[in-house]
């Protein structure tokens, strides 16, 4: 397939994509202005006029990848997934939009400031705390995709955000209608869809409101600084994540530090277990792909490598991993990465 582009985003190829919920094909973009990739997976002919059944999703690696329960955004994909896979016609937008457009380390830190405020911040406040607006996200990427892909029919928007369906609207982007994503929410993200309803999200009250899980330590805030033995590198962040892969197992609870390299101004992320004190740390290296954040009908192999090294820990009782994104990565680990993953390791 030749590649071709529209304003800033360029067509690199597609793939096909075996979900739980049907084959989608996966075509794979990049902007060559921001230098992200962007994805759309497709099921069916969606080159006809009749209204396409469309989620536009942003990314979140914490769930989508890490597997943690602390917010529903890998839900809400499975969700568009299954239902788009039902019909047998739609589209996924799938944007790198990590912490509603303010990255990772904002998502970080908005995470540490709400659990260290005992949950009285909702992540709104967190971010207006750190200076942020609301929402950072934009949407040229739907027009500029839908224009590649030959897409001319209105949308029938999978999306409880009104914020969302507004902003994707100002893009020119026809919607024909609106459906809600329906699921209930858990003990680990209850304070996190309470705090999305406050701010106008439709999502349903549910049948009940499940007692929000208990944190097994405290979560401090503290201001960037940077590491006096690795003085190139800013500690952003450091909270408490629910990491869970195995149905209704109870989740295994990881220390997410995240990390900037003021060098290479990349980030790292370094998961830290420490049930039991007592333990000398197993210590791993990971990588997740993009394609690994849809319900696919078969894990891959470094998804499947990522839920052995959870089972591990989580039975020996400490752990720390190196996560790094898989996406255009070296073969040999980050040497920061591995400095940060040794210091861990290392800490008792």
């Amino acid at each position: 397939m030749s590649s071709e582009s529209y304003g800033a985003l360029l067509r690199l190829d597609e793939r096909p994509l075996a979900t739980r919920h049907g084959e989608f094909r996966l075509h794979r973009f990049r902007n060559l202005a921001t230098h992200r990739s962007a994805l759309a997976a497709v099921i069916g002919d969606v080159e006809t006029r009749e209204p396409l059944l469309a989620r536009v999703h942003s990314s979140c690696v914490t769930s989508e990848t890490y597997g943690a329960c602390d917010c529903d955004c890998a839900e809400q994909l499975a969700i568009a997934v299954a239902e788009i896979g039902r019909v047998g016609r739609g589209i996924v937008f799938y944007l790198m939009q990590e912490g509603r457009g303010a990255g990772f380390a904002a998502k970080a830190r908005d995470r540490m400031l709400v659990q260290a405020s005992g949950h009285r911040l909702t992540t709104f406040e967190a971010y207006e705390q750190m200076g942020l607006g609301k929402d950072h996200r934009h949407y040229d990427e739907v027009e500029a995709a839908c224009r590649l892909l030959g897409i001319r029919a209105p949308l029938r928007l999978l999306s409880n955000n009104p914020d969302k369906i507004a902003a994707l609207a100002a893009e020119g982007i026809a919607i024909d209608s609106v459906q809600r994503l329906e699921h209930e929410p858990t003990p680990f993200n209850v304070h996190y869809i309470a705090a999305k309803q406050r701010s106008g999200h439709l999502l349903g009250a549910g049948e009940s409101t499940p007692r929000a899980a208990e944190l097994p330590e405290p979560v401090d805030a503290f201001e960037p600084y940077a590491l006096p033995e690795l003085p190139h590198v800013v500690h952003m962040a450091s909270y408490l994540l629910p990491v869970r892969f195995f149905g209704d197992a109870d989740p295994c609870w990881f220390r997410l530090h995240a990390y900037l390299d003021a060098e290479s101004e990349s980030e790292h992320v370094v998961l830290d277990h420490r049930r039991r004190r007592d333990q000398v740390p197993l210590t791993s290296v990971q990588r997740g792909t993009l394609e690994d954040r849809f319900p696919l009908r078969e894990p891959s192999a470094p998804r499947r490598r990522w839920q052995n090294a959870v089972a591990r820990i989580a039975n020996r009782g400490a752990g720390c991993v190196l996560f790094e994104n898989g996406e255009g990565v070296l073969a040999t680990p980050d040497p920061t990465g591995m400095d940060l993953l040794a210091h861990h390791a290392a800490s008792p």
